[in-house]
């Protein structure tokens, strides 16, 4: 599996406020705050309205599986939370490891932490994403669970949604994808200008092998939605969406997406559409076991 994008940086950089430059926003572009902004409710609301059009540019297709999920979200500044000066100096400390992509240093630091101060939902979402990122779903779910049971209303929807979509990828690495399928729909409902969860939920309508969940009907539903809110500029939405296309037999639109999607891509994942634009010319639905 490919490794993903910095899932967490935005994350956790915007959960904490803190002025240490935010993780790419694509593999070509950069995206900055600033403690002071990130900590204006002005600014979130702001920020929270534009950020269904550059939400998406956080992920990566991988090899098989689609679009990786475990993304950051783009303004989630939990409202009403006052940071005090030693949860400043933790969330600074860990942010830096996020920027830098030091996975398993954030997967150590806030395991600890998290250990300490079990009511600071924010290090079990950090020690999840990090988990993620060090596809260690198991981790990654056990850390979802504490933080949503331990946030006491301080996480936002969007926190929430984010969260629920870090444990839906994470049942899915494990096959579980009644469970996966379960938490995308959860993250729907709470986020309506989310993006990732609907890609999400559509990449297993649209490839899972088990035939019981499968429906290209649905699958195009979502990932239409996605690209909608991703204003039909992020390939990986629309590889998914090309995805569902082909598992509803409509293998023309099949193609014309995929296509679509190698054309706005960076190279990077290039290789991977291109299989499953070949699938697609051969008259055949990409499964999460294509090669």
């Amino acid at each position: 599996m490919r490794k993903a994008k910095i899932f967490s940086a935005v994350f956790l950089l915007c959960c904490f406020g803190i002025n240490a430059g935010l993780a790419e926003t694509s593999s070509r572009s950069k995206h900055k705050t600033s403690s002071k902004h990130a900590t204006s409710e002005k600014h979130v609301a702001s920020r929270n309205r534009s950020y269904k059009h550059h939400y998406a540019r956080r992920h990566r297709a991988n090899r098989f599986q689609g679009p990786t999920v475990e993304t950051a979200p783009q303004e989630i500044f939990p409202p009403g939370h006052k940071f005090t000066p030693e949860e400043k100096a933790e969330a600074s400390e860990i942010g830096v490891m996020v920027e830098n992509g030091l996975w398993k240093q954030v997967f150590k630091v806030a395991t600890k932490a998290g250990k300490e101060h079990p009511e600071r939902w924010w290090l079990q979402a950090a020690r999840a994403a990090a988990a993620s990122n060090l596809n260690r779903p198991k981790d990654t779910i056990e850390a979802v669970n504490a933080a949503i049971q331990n946030n006491r209303g301080d996480a936002n929807r969007l926190n929430l949604a984010q969260l629920y979509t870090l444990r839906a990828n994470a049942y899915s690495r494990l096959g579980q994808k009644g469970a996966a399928l379960a938490d995308f729909q959860s993250a729907i409902k709470l986020s309506t200008t989310d993006p990732i969860c609907r890609a999400g939920a559509a990449w297993l309508y649209a490839t899972t092998a088990d035939s019981q969940i499968r429906s290209g009907a649905k699958a195009v539903a979502l990932a239409t939605e996605a690209a909608k809110l991703t204003r039909w500029k992020d390939d990986t939405v629309l590889d998914v969406l090309a995805a569902g296309y082909a598992e509803a037999g409509d293998f023309k639109a099949a193609q014309k997406w995929e296509e679509k999607a190698i054309l706005l891509d960076s190279q990077q994942d290039s290789p991977f559409y291109q299989r499953r634009l070949i699938t697609y010319q051969s008259g055949k639905p990409w499964r999460e076991n294509s090669r």
